[in-house]
């Protein structure tokens, strides 16, 4: 792969404007394509094959008039009296009319069996089910139970509720017009001296994107690329090659929405991940053509680049990709595009990096480097006025070539170095010798070696209690109760917890279709007999299952009541509310789901009857059920993968399982860290402390797992490089061995450039910290905390000093397993014999 890519650098550099002109052509006809064949996203989330959607299938089967109930465009309009009032006083009665009265006048509603004067509904709609349920049979007792389960007053009478839907397919097709006229009504309200406030499923914010987000990622990374390069011109590069690669999976998603419909979440994702990555790897390929730049011509330095540290971004892009295109094990129909879609972001991203950088370089030549900043990388400031001698000259070429890797001289080892090895060292006329560069890298990886014991117990201890608070975290979907508290969603949840009880906020909804129901179950034969002869057995079985489902489901732990709210024409099937006791997001309502499905088989077995469990509280639990399941293949087939790639690439069994191993410890860091803070609420960091978004794990182990494995191979190839140049050997003279000389001198080499991608990836997921949606903040702030564990934490010092640790045992691999695994030599080692064996033919 190193040869192949070398021809591709070269002829990308030597034939620059057929490459530029081809990316730039792509681009627009891309953009063309978009704007005639996209279309609108939506704002839905696309999910399928969970028992609650296949209950809401058949829901809308046996009751299709009343649509789907949980993607019902719902509004809950809440009211609140003044302290030391009653919402029955008669100022705020007439208040409530006007509030009322304004959207009866001026908006489209869909459903409005419950809307109204809650003052005047409420006992309206009591007392019909009272009166319903009495004249089925049902106790008045009982009926009485149901009919105060459904007040939508409290016993105090100060705070209220009524509720309609907005005349939409779903919430998330709401015109945000028809959401004013329900603020201009709250305002009425307001301005009379009540509390108004709105939530339910149809008054939720818009999904919004902010798009300053990628502006501030990619002005930090100019600003890094800056101090990395010194030269204005270099630092622009990558982030025309990002750009590039970024707008074209950006352009590429839009024409996907004629045949797909996707969710307008997914391309910021894709943006996010692709423009990280982007940046990275044209950083890493503009590095490594710098230090090849000074033995040799530009064609040859370009292809050496691309053949080198473009093997390792194929590597790297391949192992990211691995990871994003895995998420469709969890069968999560939003999550799978969400991963698709910056999948093939990263791989454009690659081909972007691999063809336009050595292009770029092949335009700008001898100024490719230009724009240099005195005093950055390495330059000389201009403050300083003398003659410069030849020794300054070559300590001057010194410090630019070692600008990028962070070289500067201090250890010393005898001249014998290859063209590859000068890139980190220089010879020295007087001695005859070269001298490595005492950076911070150069000082922290020897550090690193005086105590590797210490350094090694630091990080597994520190990040493995970091990672404590994993065992107490909690996921979810969005809701009212994880809102902002500022905001009238979450005030409206609240005051309905506050006025009647938290579960009131997401009931379950129980569908009982009693087609086949067992008119000889001993359980419903004393319901039948308390019926009368006026009904044919069958029919009064079918209303037996119904009250005998309501009547048991009551009596499981957690829920505060179980009620018949609805009929079919045919009178074969019934829906029963259940009110949980808690609030969609406590961890006691997943309980609470399961022991209802465990009680929903019970009661199949003693009626005949068949049940499924609904509503959008039970739909928003299967999701978070099944990614929990889907975890461990996920996590399997990805760790696993990138472990045997890590086998290929290193020719070691231990590197890669100290590699899979930080990983481990830094994603669990991470999450710890973010429980900590987006859920514990930290020293009040966020406004609204809740559970976690329910796909974060899975979606935040895919793509740490990626770009973890990119600084395990820029890093950790460099090491091995100088590991196969000196075939293990230490070099004459040297006091370190050959395990330990590799892994300094190629710690020296990489950690510069790494610590610069690892800042630029940082900046870019701290930069999405700023969107307004609540998940992709927890998104930004887990990816960026990631990356920083696991950049400088596993990376930069728990793999160097299990390296000194492991000795010789570092590459050893037994010999009969070599022998079976191909070659993908990522470093580049065959290439540059070729390549020198070629230039000393042409020299003699």
């Amino acid at each position: 792969m190193a040869k192949f890519l070398f021809r591709v650098g070269r002829w990308s550099y030597l034939n620059k404007w057929k490459v530029i002109i081809a990316w730039v052509l792509l681009l627009a006809g891309v953009g063309g394509a978009a704007a005639a064949l996209m279309k609108p996203m939506t704002s839905e989330f696309s999910i399928s094959g969970t028992p609650a959607i296949e209950a809401t299938q058949r829901t809308m089967e046996l009751f299709p008039e009343g649509g789907n109930p949980a993607n019902a465009a719902s509004v809950n309009l809440v009211f609140k009296a003044p302290e030391g009032e009653k919402l029955s006083d008669p100022a705020n009665d007439a208040a409530i009319d006007e509030v009322i009265s304004y959207l009866e006048n001026n908006l489209d509603m869909g459903d409005t069996m419950r809307f109204g004067n809650p003052l005047e509904v409420s006992p309206e709609l009591e007392q019909g089910v009272i009166d319903q349920f009495t004249d089925m049979g049902l106790p008045e007792e009982a009926a009485r139970e149901d009919a105060e389960n459904l007040s939508m007053v409290n016993e105090d009478e100060t705070i209220a509720y009524t509720t309609f839907n907005f005349d939409a397919e779903s919430p998330y097709s709401v015109e945000q017009s028809d959401k004013d006229i329900v603020t201009e009504a709250m305002d009425i309200g307001r301005d009379a001296g009540l509390q108004v406030e709105a939530g339910g499923a149809g008054f939720g914010d818009a999904i919004t994107v902010n798009t300053t987000s990628e502006i501030i990622g990619i002005a930090v990374a100019f600003l890094v690329l800056i101090f990395t390069f010194g030269s204005l011109v270099s630092a622009g590069m990558p982030l025309i090659s990002a750009v590039i690669g970024v707008g074209l999976g950006a352009l590429g998603l839009m024409i996907a929405t004629h045949w797909i419909e996707l969710n307008n979440i997914t391309p910021v994702l894709a943006v996010m991940i692709g423009l990280a990555v982007g940046i990275d790897y044209a950083l890493f390929i503009l590095s490594r053509y710098r230090s090849e730049r000074d033995t040799k011509d530009g064609p040859d330095a370009a292809g050496m680049a691309a053949g080198t540290a473009g093997s390792s971004v194929v590597f790297a892009g391949a192992t990211v990709f691995i990871a994003l295109f895995a998420l469709v094990v969890a069968n999560i129909g939003f999550l799978t595009a969400m991963g698709l879609a910056a999948a093939a972001t990263v791989a454009i991203s690659v081909v972007v990096a691999l063809t336009l950088i050595p292009a770029l370089l092949g335009l700008f030549g001898d100024k490719a480097f230009a724009g240099r900043i005195p005093g950055v990388a390495g330059n000389r400031r201009r403050a300083k006025k003398h003659k410069h001698t030849k020794q300054d000259a070559k300590s001057q070429q010194l410090a630019r070539e070692v600008g990028v890797a962070g070289e500067q001289p201090t250890e010393e080892f005898p001249a014998q170095a290859s063209s590859a090895q000068t890139s980190s060292a220089e010879a020295s006329p007087a001695k005859g010798k070269f001298r490595m560069t005492p950076t911070m890298g150069n000082r922290w990886v020897r550090l690193v070696r005086k105590m590797p014991g210490v350094v090694m117990a630091f990080v597994v201890l520190s990040l493995g209690a970091m990672s404590a608070p994993v065992l107490n975290m909690e996921l979810s979907l969005p809701a009212d109760t994880t809102s902002n508290p500022d905001t009238t969603q979450r005030k409206a949840a609240d005051l309905l917890s506050e006025g009647f009880y938290p579960g009131v906020n997401g009931p379950f909804l129980v569908i009982v279709d009693a087609e086949d129901v067992n008119a000889e179950a001993p359980a419903l034969q004393p319901l039948m007999s308390a019926q009368g002869d006026e009904s044919t057995p069958t029919e009064q079985a079918q209303l037996s299952s119904f009250m005998y489902t309501a009547d048991a489901l009551k009596r499981v732990g957690g829920v505060r009541h179980a009620q018949i709210v609805g009929l079919s024409e045919d009178g074969q099937a019934a829906q029963i509310m259940v009110s949980p006791q808690t609030s969609p997001t406590d961890p006691a309502t997943v309980g609470v789901a399961s022991a209802l499905r465990d009680a929903n088989a019970r009661i199949e077995d003693a009626t005949g009857a068949t049940l499924g469990l609904t509503g959008l509280t039970a739909v928003q639990l299967d999701i978070t059920e099944r990614l929990e399941e889907a975890m461990p293949l996920y996590l399997a087939i990805v760790v696993g993968l990138a472990i045997l790639l890590l086998f290929l690439v290193f020719r070691s069994l231990l590197v890669p399982v100290v590699a899979a191993l930080g990983f481990l410890l830094s994603v669990g860091s991470a999450f710890g860290l973010t429980v900590l803070v987006w859920q514990e609420g930290l020293w009040d960091l966020v406004p609204a402390p809740g559970p976690l978004i329910s796909f974060m794990p899975i979606f935040l182990i895919g793509v740490t797992f990626g770009l973890a494995m990119d600084y395990q191979v820029f890093l950790v190839t460099r090491m091995r490089e100088h590991y196969s140049h000196t075939g293990g050997k230490p070099s004459p003279g040297s006091p370190y061995s050959g395990v330990d000389e590799s892994t300094i001198v190629g710690f020296t080499q990489g950690a510069r450039v790494v610590t610069a991608a690892a800042i630029i990836m940082i900046s870019v997921f701290v930069a999405f910290i700023n969107q307004p949606l609540p998940f992709i903040q927890i998104f930004g702030f887990a990816l960026a905390v990631s990356v920083f564990f696991d950049a400088f934490f596993i990376r930069m010092s728990l793999v160097p000093a299990t390296m000194f640790l492991m000795g010789k045992a570092t590459w050893w691999m037994p010999k009969w397993l070599d022998k079976l695994l191909p070659s993908l030599d990522i470093e580049g080692t065959a290439l540059e014999k070729e390549w020198e064996e070629k230039h000393k033919a042409t020299v003699e």
